[in-house]
């Protein structure tokens, strides 16, 4: 992967563009901060965490905690899992501009595959100590990302997006559904642009009451023979009363020409990638990688209140959520409901100090029962 250069371009651009058009006044110093963290893996329990961040604090009235931001971050898991990511964030360093940029490795070693499809069935009878990857296939990725959004007016911006990303699926022993359908290894590398319109009320980003969030875009990649992709992610927040929000979000996407099956497993979001369909970012009554195919259709409600809230040192957060979701493969693309996959639970969140929130997800569905951990709000 050439994207070393690129990041580094992308960097020293920054600082100078920095100097003529910062929104931020110049005495605010940068600070240097480096810490471990948990979070939740996929399918693979607690990832454990070192992080350093050399970042710049945004005035205390602004809509994020930071104006800009370098962060590095290294973690494992118990199971094999690992990652490493280099990533530079400005959403309020320029008039009417921000930037993201970042490159990573990111190694998951219970990745989940289920086959492709809505009807595909998942039978823990079958998964046993000698058997136990039937559902299990281990995903490599390396992939860069750049994106620059531009305000238009009021609410509404553009966001232009490139990803560079090589994929590396890999069986693991014992009998596997995904050995039956590509073999013992799919390798897939995938150069994508995306254009997607913004349209944001909210009254803060890191920890949103009120307003909304739209986004519609349009995505073209290089995978296989190529692919499009035409998606929408729409999201509402309602603040009922002091300490209680109501959240929803629909989203649906649809890919056309070949496209590559990494890229079935995930959105690109603007600012922020979804994982689809199942796992803490989209169902959390479903495994990681649950249902795969080249459409798909969910929503999420749930409803957020502060048990004991301690104002900007945080809070304890009761959830309570109900997600629903399908994924189209075989079937032409068609906006319908039926054979839905529903669940629900509840859970509680822990907010440290006023951006950092940590999510616990008991959930029951059709797969039985799930527990999930999030890093932030699910969306």
């Amino acid at each position: 992967m050439r994207v070393l250069p690129l990041l580094a371009v992308l960097l020293v651009s920054s600082s100078a563009l920095a100097a003529q058009e910062s929104e931020t006044p110049p005495d605010i110093p940068w600070r240097l901060s480096y810490f471990p963290y948990l979070s939740g893996g996929q399918n693979d329990g607690p990832v454990l965490s070192a992080r350093a961040r050399y970042w710049q604090p945004a005035p205390y009235e602004a809509r994020t905690t930071y104006t800009a931001a370098v962060d590095a971050a290294i973690g494992f898991t118990p199971q094999g899992s690992r990652y490493a990511l280099v990533k530079f964030s400005a959403p309020l360093l320029w008039k009417r501009w921000r930037l993201q940029a970042g490159i990573g490795a990111e190694r998951l070693a219970r990745f989940g595959y289920f086959g492709l499809g809505n009807d595909t069935e998942k039978n823990d009878d079958l998964v046993t100590e000698e058997d136990p990857f039937l559902y299990r296939v281990r995903r490599i990725r390396y992939k860069a990302i750049v994106e620059g959004t531009r305000h238009l007016h009021g609410p509404l911006s553009v966001a232009l997006r490139a990803d560079v990303e090589e994929s590396k699926f890999t069986t693991l022993p014992g009998p596997s559904l995904f050995a039956n359908d590509f073999g013992d290894e799919l390798d897939e590398d995938d150069i994508a642009g995306r254009v997607a319109l913004v349209y944001d009320t909210r009254d803060v980003e890191y920890n949103t009451h009120q307003g909304l969030l739209l986004e519609a875009g349009a995505q073209v990649g290089s995978g296989n023979d190529g692919y499009t992709r035409l998606y929408g992610i729409f999201r509402g927040y309602l603040m009922v009363r002091e300490g209680t929000v109501i959240a929803g979000r629909i989203v649906g996407s649809g890919m056309g020409g070949t496209p590559t099956l990494n890229s079935r497993y995930t959105l690109p979001g603007w600012e922020k990638e979804v994982s689809v369909l199942g796992g803490q970012q989209s169902h959390r009554s479903l495994d990681t990688g649950r249902l795969a195919g080249k459409g798909v259709l969910f929503g999420n409600f749930e409803i957020h209140h502060d048990v004991l809230p301690f104002g900007d040192l945080g809070a304890v957060t009761l959830i309570a959520f109900m997600d629903a979701g399908r994924v189209f493969e075989e079937e032409s693309w068609r906006l319908t409901l039926d054979d839905m996959k529903v669940g629900g639970g509840g859970g509680f969140a822990l907010r440290i100090l006023r951006g950092t929130i940590l999510a616990f997800n008991f959930a029951g569905g059709p797969d039985g029962f799930n527990f999930s951990v999030g890093s932030g709000w699910m969306f």
